[in-house]
């Protein structure tokens, strides 16, 4: 058991945890970052073309810039995964102070338990855990991630123009993403499970309307082929009525669009309400309804979350600013410069 109690732990390290820890060390706040994986889901995109200040930067590097800007701003980062979060009590106190144990009668905090069964006492949450994407599950797409097996199509999309690509999936996703796709590679493949596309009509009308997109019904991917270093091809099986035929489809990249799984199972024991679609539901501060518990990043409702990662950063400092107000019961400073976030 720690014997510090923070005022803030962040849990998720990807861009969202990451900037709310930068802000939270500009706020003076005495936080932790607690994520298996820093970086998240960014760590796999090989060339990010979209975020600003950055003219193509791969995912493993922003992520090392992001960790260093942390951590030169005093941020402590634990690489576990938490297990557990208990509310030790239903009345949260602001007042109370940090930086001293507290019992379990005592009011204002929760305690995060760790997979080593380590246990962190904080006064306030930040969870930004993200999403997970689901995978296939076939042979290939783990060894060739980030080689040519990708799960962002948005991010990537002007990485191969006049080349070939796959889109996986039958969704609003898989559907905007073969369109975008389509305006660089000069062919793009929709392989699908099903028999019909089930996403919005603005998205399908544009699928059938352009020429570069092939959509394949009833059409499983079964492996993921490559020469070691990239891919070069997508194995599938093609149902007609009882008939089952393989083939082999040359590509390039192969984008899986089937969806993703948030990362909220750790709050759901606490009551914190989702919405229909199993995301954290929080007003525009990112406040949830338990109160000490804020949300950023792909996790919360779609209408504040655009799944990138310059959204992810902005609910990131959004989040640490909430928080601030919430411990402090003042507004946060604005920051801009050095003069403001010395101690």
């Amino acid at each position: 058991m720690s014997d510090t109690v923070y005022d803030l732990v962040i849990i998720g390290a990807g861009p969202a945890g990451l900037t709310a820890s930068i802000y939270a060390s500009c706020f003076h706040l005495n936080h932790l970052i607690i994520g298996k994986t820093p970086g998240g889901q960014m760590m796999w995109a090989p060339d990010i073309l979209n975020y600003p200040g950055f003219n193509g930067i791969s995912g493993k590097e922003l992520t090392t810039r992001m960790v260093e800007q942390a951590k030169a701003r005093g941020a402590e980062l634990v690489t576990q995964s938490v297990t557990r979060i208990t509310q030790l009590s239903n009345k949260p106190n602001p007042a109370l102070p940090a930086g001293r144990q507290l019992t379990n009668t005592e009011e204002g905090v929760f305690e995060i338990e760790t997979e080593e069964g380590i246990k962190y006492q904080t006064r306030s949450i930040i969870l930004s855990t993200g999403t997970e994407r689901k995978k296939l599950g076939v042979p290939g797409e783990i060894e060739y991630t980030a080689k040519g097996v990708l799960y962002c199509a948005i991010c990537e999309k002007q990485d191969y123009e006049g080349k070939v690509a796959a889109v996986v999936g039958g969704g609003n996703s898989a559907a905007q993403a073969a369109v975008e796709v389509a305006q660089f590679a000069s062919k793009v493949y929709i392989l699908y499970r099903g028999t019909q596309l089930r996403g919005d009509p603005i998205w399908i009308d544009q699928v059938k309307a352009n020429p570069k997109i092939e959509v394949l019904y009833n059409t499983i991917v079964k492996e993921i082929k490559g020469d070691g270093t990239k891919v070069t091809s997508v194995a599938v099986e093609v149902s007609s009525g009882q008939n089952k035929e393989a083939k082999i489809l040359p590509v390039d990249k192969i984008f899986i669009e089937i969806g993703g799984v948030p990362g909220t199972a750790l709050v759901i024991p606490l009551g914190v309400v989702m919405d229909e679609g199993g995301y954290i539901k929080v007003d525009d501060k990112l406040t949830t309804n338990v109160p000490g518990i804020f949300a950023a990043g792909d996790l919360v409702s779609y209408g504040l979350s655009i799944e990138q990662i310059s959204s992810a950063v902005g609910l990131g400092a959004r989040a640490a600013s909430s928080v601030f107000a919430y411990l402090k019961n003042d507004k946060a400073p604005s920051l801009w410069g050095k003069a403001q976030i010395k101690r």
